[in-house]
């Protein structure tokens, strides 16, 4: 007798083992039946166990950090041609306008040279007028002349006071000289545009200018050492009252550099003098110091040769003290302005500079050499004019002219011989030097993250002319 086979899992004899039972309710193992959640779990643990042993994904990389823009580069593009065209006009307009045409004639030279001037692609503008110039003259003269007027009057009751008022019309002008550096400044800057926004300056000129005199008065106290420092503290605040549009200005220079980079210029002029005043007093002869005093005081009328002596080498040292600052003069200015320029704030925008004291140098020696060959070409067309004029006279013999008549236009000759080697000279500087000089300044400079700019807005506030005009009245040259 056959023994019948056991139940497949398939063998419709099985509960649950049709097919439609194993579609619903369980699964075949490796091992037998299994259900359906247990099918699930399995093939849970089967991707678990891929994704551990599988290569993790790289992520992706940071998103780079944006590169910084290039500084933008600040350049300058007045000829000499343009200039020149304008300073002779200027001048004969001055000349025929008894000096009247001086504050319109200033308007033009400031419209040349800020409109020359660029940051990369976009132009400086200067909005100003002669006329506001002239009215703040006519406000700056009714200050300066009740000051002269009340020195005079003091002196005409007190002659022997006369130190004392000298001494304290050149204090009341030192304050007023700074009070006009402030001022100037702001009307200079709220007459100045750049992409559609003029800039501008808060603060009380007043109070810069005690806070500037007082500064000025320990420089000189410490013969120049403190400079860097009354510098700084002059430039913040000035630029921390300047403003483009809503953008406040900062000045962020640091004195111990300045000092450190002058210091041996400062040594040199201080050195030199001092080592000449040391070799004189030990080599020249005591008595002969002796005769000097007594020759000078008056007891005595004869100058011998101790004395004469002890004269040149006074004069000696006098000529080295006047020497070497100016020699050492183009050095100081490009240490200076560098610093300057690099310690300049505004908003987020700051300045580099690459002006150096070589190319200072350069512009200077260039032009002296110039300027000295301009000097000798006048020179002898002035011998040959003068030379001419001379003979013609002495040909002609008089012609009746009565020594009168000839004295008056022998005296106008000189005066236009006067003004026009005065006119040519000053023309010449202005093309020779200043010229070339603000191009090689304004070319070295970059403007740094021009772009914190970009959203500034307008907020203007205007500015007298006062101050501007301050400075050519007292005639201290504040107003530059």
């Amino acid at each position: 007798m056959t023994e019948a086979a056991p139940p497949g899992p398939m063998d419709p004899s099985r509960p649950g083992s049709s097919p439609q039972g194993a579609g619903q309710g369980a699964s075949q193992g490796p091992w037998g039946p299994r259900s359906a959640a247990a099918a699930m779990a399995a093939a849970e643990a089967s991707l678990t166990a891929a994704r551990t042993t599988s290569v993790p994904p790289v992520s992706p990389p940071p998103p780079a950090a944006p590169t910084p823009a290039p500084p933008t580069r600040m350049v300058f593009t007045g000829e000499n041609g343009e200039l020149f065209g304008l300073l002779v006009r200027g001048y004969v307009l001055q000349v025929l306008t008894l000096g009247l045409y001086r504050f319109w004639f200033t308007t033009e030279i400031r419209r040349y040279y800020w409109g020359h001037s660029f940051v990369g692609p976009e132009d400086i503008t200067y909005t100003g007028r002669g006329m506001e110039l002239f009215k703040g003259f006519l406000i700056a003269l009714a200050v300066v002349l009740p000051i002269q007027l009340g020195a005079f009057l003091v002196l005409l009751g007190l002659p022997q006071a006369e130190l004392v008022v000298s001494g304290t019309v050149f204090l009341a002008y030192a304050l007023l000289g700074q009070f006009a550096v402030y001022a100037g400044r702001r009307y200079r800057l709220t007459r100045t545009s750049f992409r559609g926004l003029r800039l501008r300056m808060t603060g009380s000129a007043w109070s810069y200018a005690f806070r500037a005199f007082g500064l000025w008065i320990l420089v000189v106290l410490s013969l120049g050492l403190f400079y860097p420092w009354a510098t700084a503290a002059m430039e913040r605040m000035k630029m921390r009252n300047t403003w483009y549009g809503d953008v406040q200005g900062d000045f962020t220079g640091e004195p111990i550099v300045l000092f450190r980079r002058g210091i041996v210029l400062w040594l040199i002029a201080l050195a030199l003098p001092v080592a000449s005043v040391i070799s004189i007093i030990a080599s020249v002869p005591p008595e002969a110091w002796d005769a000097l005093w007594l020759w000078l005081d008056g007891s005595s009328s004869r100058v011998s040769t101790v004395v004469g002596l002890a004269i040149a080498a006074v004069a000696g040292v006098g000529l080295l003290t006047i020497v070497i600052p100016i020699l050492l003069f183009p050095a100081f200015q490009a240490i200076a302005f560098r610093w300057r320029m690099e310690g300049t704030r505004i908003g987020g925008a700051s300045f580099t500079s690459r002006f150096t004291i070589g190319a200072s140098y350069r512009v200077y020696l260039l032009g002296a050499v110039a300027l000295f060959g301009v000097l000798i070409l006048l020179g002898i067309v002035s011998a040959i004019g003068f030379g001419g004029i001379a003979t013609v006279a002495i040909l002609r013999g008089g012609d009746g002219v009565s020594s009168t008549t000839a004295g008056i236009i022998g005296g106008l000759l000189v005066v236009v011989a006067y003004l026009v080697l005065f006119g040519t000279m000053w023309i010449a500087k202005q093309l020779l030097i200043d010229l070339r000089l603000q191009r090689a300044r304004l070319s070295s400079l970059a403007v740094v993250n021009l772009a914190a700019l970009d959203h500034a807005r307008a907020n203007n506030v205007d500015a007298s002319a006062m101050g501007d005009s301050l400075g050519s009245a007292v005639d201290f040259g504040f107003s530059t």
